[in-house]
Order: structure tokens, then sequence, then C-alpha cells
């Protein structure tokens, strides 16, 4: 029988001890990293907390954004001679108010100027009443705004924002001019504009016939992004077998002075208007006719012309005047000196703006049509004498104004070369 080793010699360990440390090591390392969130440890779940995604905060649930406020408005025009409380009153503005209100726009509304023809509106809130804004407009440029600002109301002048473009207008007259141009659309103001600036060139009492063609090309203005007026005439042509083919250009010189030149530079401007008033009619023309209220057969030493009452009159020429007052038969009349002998009379008027003696230039408004006088109507009677005689105001020839000085002729075609593109252009309707 062997004899077992002495006991402190170590002993070799057997095959199952060594496959026992070698599973506990491996249980060991995998507990480790279960532990670690990397591998699921076997036989046991993972913790809830441990599988959940981060979670995303929820937005907060949004509310409808509240009803706009409910305003109730008025307006009213500005009547001649009221005051600006009387104009608040009508407007509802009640006298627990009205204090406020006109401390607030006595700083920007001259009270003792308030222009008739102006609009004022007003604003409440439907619930209570409230005021909340008050605007006072004395024109299309001049708007004053008063609102609450804390326990009190402000005011301040509106900022209106004014723009400009350049616009062509093309039409073809079928019975008038004023007619063509609201058919196609465009403010007829715009007739009396560019007969104005032909009116040197075109008679627009006799020379217009059906077919006839207007090319304008003007400045229009809007305010607040709405159509205003038009303002400034630059080119404007004319075409008719009667009035022949008239094409001006408005051009200022280095000097400063502005004028209607034609293409080749030479002045619109002579020593006559061909008519002393607007784009209106003739009614009667010189020589004998049937006179209307005495009913007999007598010399007509003049043209009438049919225009509303207070129609501006206009001086023909450049000139000194001699009379202006009553004169029997016709009426409240005016008389105007010239030079090369030659004296102009305007009859019937409802109105003078002028005094004897004093000195007017051409298209000088000299009084406004009337029917004072030996008249059936609103008309005004325009004489020309020359010597003392009547001569027939349609058939005068008078020379032009001076040209474009040779120095700026150059400048002069630089200007008009871009309004020339603009008459000559092909319309793609009546009016664009």
């Amino acid at each position: 029988m062997p004899r077992p080793p002495p006991d402190d010699l170590p002993r070799r360990p057997g095959w199952p001890a060594i496959a026992a440390g070698a599973a506990l090591a491996v249980l060991v390392g995998l507990g480790a990293l279960g532990a670690a969130g990397r591998l699921p440890i076997p036989g046991r779940a993972r913790p809830a907390a441990a599988l959940a995604q981060p979670r995303v905060p929820e937005e907060p649930a949004r509310l409808p954004p509240p009803p706009p406020e409910r305003l109730r408005a008025v307006s009213r025009r500005i009547g001649r001679d009221q005051t600006p409380t009387q104009v608040l009153t009508a407007l509802g503005v009640d006298r627990s108010e009205l204090p406020a209100v006109l401390a607030a726009l006595q700083d920007l509304l001259p009270f003792r100027r308030v222009q008739p023809g102006g609009q004022v509106r007003l604003e409440r809130s439907e619930e209570g009443g409230a005021l909340r804004s008050l605007s006072w407009r004395q024109g299309p440029l001049d708007e004053i705004l008063v609102r609450p600002c804390g326990a009190t109301l402000c005011a301040e002048r509106r900022t209106v924002e004014v723009s400009r473009e350049l616009v062509r207008v093309s039409v073809t007259v079928r019975t008038s001019l004023y007619e063509a141009l609201q058919g196609a659309g465009e403010d007829p103001a715009l007739a009396a504009a560019a007969s104005e600036v032909l009116a040197w060139d075109v008679d627009f009492y006799q020379d217009v016939r059906a077919g006839d063609t207007l090319k304008v090309v003007a400045e229009r203005v809007h305010v607040d992004g709405h159509f205003l007026r038009y303002g400034e005439v630059l080119a404007a042509e004319y075409d008719g077998p009667v009035a022949g083919r008239k094409r001006l250009f408005r051009y200022t010189d280095p000097s400063g002075r502005t004028s209607y030149y034609d293409d080749a530079g030479q002045s619109a401007r002579r020593g006559f208007l061909r008519a002393p008033v607007p784009y209106v009619n003739v009614t009667s023309r010189f020589g004998s006719r049937l006179h209307p209220l005495l009913q007999y057969v007598r010399a007509h030493q003049g043209v009438d012309y049919g225009a509303p009452e207070g129609t501006p009159v206009w001086a023909v020429g450049d000139g000194v005047v001699t009379k202006a007052g009553w004169s029997g038969d016709c009426g409240l009349s005016v008389s105007v000196r010239h030079r090369n002998d030659l004296e102009t009379l305007y009859c019937h008027l409802s109105s003078i703006t002028v005094a004897a003696g004093t000195r007017v230039a051409q298209k000088q408004v000299v009084g406004r049509v009337g029917k004072t006088g030996l008249a059936t109507g609103a008309h005004l009677h325009y004489a020309v004498r020359r010597g003392g005689s009547y001569v027939n105001p349609m058939h005068l020839q008078l020379p032009r104004g001076e040209p474009v000085r040779p120095e700026w002729r150059e400048d002069f075609a630089s200007k008009v070369r871009p309004l020339v593109e603009q008459l000559d252009r092909t319309p793609l309707a009546w009016a664009d």
C-alpha cells in the first residue's frame, strides 16, 4: 500500500476543480458586463429603466388665439365753415371725450383753417364702445391719427407713402377725347392735361374727328398704393386727318426753364393759345347768326365756348388788363391788351380774378365762366380786336417761341430719346 504524501507538499489539482474554476470566471465576467449594461445576464430580466429610450418633453398645448377685436366705424365729410368741435360732435364724440380729442389735435391741426371737403373717421370697440382711433384727413397727403396712449390720447401725423410711375396711355377717339379716356379705364382729367399741352397746335373744338389717336406719357401718382391723380405730362402725340400729327416733349434746359418742344427742338409755345378755356365745346362761331335772345340776325364778333359755370378762363397771351368789371350785354368781363396791336375780350364771367392795370401772363386765370349779361346759359364769349376791328380768333397765325439753344441740343436729344421710344412702342391695349 503506497504511502500518502507528506502534508507540507502541494497537491496537484484535479480536472474537476479546474473546470469549476473556469466556469466561475466566465460567470463573473458576464455578471460584470451585465451590470455595465453591455450584455444581458442569462436568466435575469433587464430592468425596464435600462430598456426605455430617453423621453422628449412634450410641448404644452397651444391655446387658440383670441378673436380680433371687433370695431365699428363712422366717417363724415367736413363742411364749409365747420369748427373742429362741430365736426367731432357730428361724428359721435361725446362731451366726456371731446376735451381729450381736441387737446391731442391742437398742436397738429390749425383750428382756424379747417379745410372743407376733408374727411374724419372714428373707430370704436363694439364691446364697451372705447375709442380706438380717430383719423382727421385734410387731404390725400395730410392725415392726423389720434389713438389711446396710457390714460390719455396722443396724435401724430401719419407718413403717407407716395409713389410715382411713368406710364403710357393710348386711346382712339370715337366721340370725344373725354369719353375715349373714360372708356379705356383712365382718369378723364388726363384729357384736360393733354389738351393743355397741345393747346398751341391742336384745336380741340374743331379739329377732332372719330378715329383720331392720342398717346400720352405721364406720371401716375399713387398714395398708399391707390391711384391719386396724373402728374406731369412728359410727352403727348395727337394724330388725325384734320389736326395732322403733332407730338411734343417736356424739357427742362440747364438754366432751369421748362417748356414743351417738338422732335426738332422747336418751341410749342406761341404768342397766343388756340383757346382761352380747357377742353370744352364751341357753341357759336365768328360771323353772322340769329341771336338766341334778341331773335334777329346780327354779327357775332367772337367765338362762344360752352363750359360749366366756374370753369377757369385763361389769358391767351401775355399782356396788360385794360378793363375788368361790368360791361352791359357782356356782363362781367375782362379786356387784355397784347403786343402787335391785339386786344382780347372775355365776357359773361361769373367772377373776375384780375384788376385793371395789372400785367397777366399766358395761361393766367383772369376769371371764371358764368352767364352774366345777355346770356342764355353758362358760356364764355371770346373776341379778338386788331387795330380796333374784330377778327376771327380761330384764324390768327402767330410765330412760335424760341427753340432749344444750339449748345443744349445734345442734352435735349438725350432726355427726349426715351420718351420717343415710349410713344413709338406698340400698345398691348387701349391703355397700359
